[in-house]
């Protein structure tokens, strides 16, 4: 029984190494440790909930602790996301964390295979699609887009659906104002085409003076 014990928690340790090390390379908050160790401790309680299900003589649910995981890591989860003003950051390190728990649940039942295949699928996904997550950013640019309208005509009014549709959040947005003249001002990620068709789209609006992207 202990040759069985060390040999879950042993791959739990090692399923929990692998991905941290891609996460410690990339210099992630959740490196090697923290995913070791939220590695294990999802296998131990997986040990535990089927040891108080097997000495209940199975009047006690096996999943029901083990459950419990899946609800808490949510917590250790929230902690790595981070939200600036026009962006958010650490959701692949909560997801990685929260999948490791499953991993760490399956190491803990004894199905090593599972678990096994698991690990590579989830390297898989860190590493190799992550070039493919390049690529598609590479085509993608940010730009400061600024509109000037005259305040007497319904440009600020058209220029406002058109940022709704692209559901730019208003509190990304900027105003200046002058005697005649109403300056907005707004960040826009997109491809070089679709970043094109949106200028042309607002220089094309009765009222507006001039567009441009810095």
């Amino acid at each position: 029984m202990l040759l069985e014990y060390s040999l879950r928690i042993g791959a739990a340790l090692v399923i929990g190494m692998i991905v941290g090390l891609e996460r410690e390379f990339q210099g992630k908050p959740a490196g090697i440790r923290t995913n070791i160790l939220m590695c294990v401790g999802s296998c131990l309680i997986m040990i535990i909930s089927l040891k108080v299900a097997e000495q209940s003589e199975g009047y006690a649910d096996p999943g029901r602790i083990a459950a419990q995981v899946i609800t808490g890591v949510g917590f250790l989860c929230a902690g790595t996301i981070m939200r600036s003003r026009f962006s958010i950051s650490g959701l692949t390190t909560a997801a990685t964390i929260w999948v490791l728990s499953a991993l760490g649940l399956a190491s803990g039942a004894g199905y090593y295979l599972l678990a096994a295949v698991g690990t590579v699928a989830i390297v898989i996904v860190l590493i190799l699609i992550r070039y493919l997550e390049s690529y598609i950013i590479s085509r993608r640019t940010t730009v400061k887009i600024h509109v000037e309208m005259k305040k007497s005509s319904m440009a600020p009014s058209m220029v406002n659906d058109i940022i709704h549709k692209r559901d730019i959040p208003r509190e990304d947005l900027k105003y200046q104002s002058e005697e005649e003249k109403l300056i907005t001002i707004f960040e826009y990620t997109a491809s070089k085409k679709e970043l094109d068709k949106v200028l042309k789209q607002l220089s094309s609006i009765d009222g507006v003076i001039s567009v441009y992207s810095t």
